[in-house]
């Protein structure tokens, strides 16, 4: 079946990027194989349309129904959550670009990842997360979050002349005046006597520059290390890990909201 047979879709789709077209070439084809028992995708729209134009209570609804309907046609056919949320977005993107506005607040969407919270962590806890870590760029990273309140981001861009002064001679808490990476915004946080010693577990083999940063390491690869040891540490879970670096900085803020300290910092 050849989905660019419509018009339409064609025009729409040669105005997309590569990889984007590829995908809703896809999600369209599928939607114009659950719908042909009807007619075209043209047909759709013209028919979404004219419900719209009508009375409040003759209208059908045909665009809710309609990609309800697809929704649970792509489960029958074990379509993953992300997949069917990428097709219904494709029916929807089409008829935006032909001003037809499609609303997916009473879609029935699966969620693209199970939702897992993030783990209320203790002290106690935290302190048995990192001992199980076995690299120590690792558990430098997950102690300074803790005691930081350091996004990851933020924290891979430290560099050493951020640290060298206070840290060279031992002072703790150790007093950092940065600039957020995403948003430009200065401000300032501590180090805590537990992250300073875990960073210098970290460095003692290593002569660092003042401009080079402290962890030679990237975002993806701190989620996945964090992700490896969660599944060792706690029982199998699906989808995030709720024991991810952003938990442990949410732990930050509540550890400080539970001793009455204002976590803006």
């Amino acid at each position: 079946m050849q989905v660019e047979a419509d018009s339409e879709v064609s025009e729409f789709l040669s105005v997309l990027k590569f990889g984007t077209r590829n995908v809703y070439r896809r999600g369209l084809k599928a939607f114009q194989e659950f719908y042909s028992g009807c007619e075209s995708i043209k047909d759709f729209l013209d028919r979404v349309e004219r419900d719209r134009l009508l009375p409040r209570n003759q209208r059908t609804r045909i665009d809710r129904v309609t990609l309800n309907n697809f929704v649970a046609w792509l489960r029958n056919r074990g379509y993953s959550p992300k997949t069917i949320r990428i097709y219904v977005g494709a029916v929807q993107s089409l008829a935006k670009y032909f001003d037809v506005p499609i609303s997916l607040r009473y879609v029935q969407l699966p969620p693209a990842h199970p939702v897992n919270k993030k783990h209320p962590w203790t002290l106690e806890e935290v302190g048995e997360f990192i001992a199980a870590m076995d690299k120590s760029a690792y558990r430098s990273i997950a102690a300074s979050i803790l005691q930081s309140g350091l996004s990851v981001s933020d924290l891979l861009v430290l560099t050493y002349g951020d640290i060298r002064e206070e840290f060279e001679r031992g002072i703790t808490p150790l007093y950092l005046h940065l600039t957020r990476k995403k948003t430009g915004i200065s401000f300032i946080t501590f180090l805590g006597s537990w992250s300073v010693k875990l960073l210098k577990d970290y460095l003692v083999n290593r002569k660092l520059e003042d401009n080079e940063p402290i962890y030679a390491v990237s975002s993806r690869a701190v989620h996945a290390y964090f992700r490896k040891i969660a599944l060792k540490f706690a029982d199998n879970f699906k989808g995030r890990n709720p024991y991810s670096p952003h938990s442990l900085r949410a732990a930050f803020r509540t550890f400080l909201s539970d001793h009455k300290v204002d976590p803006l910092y």
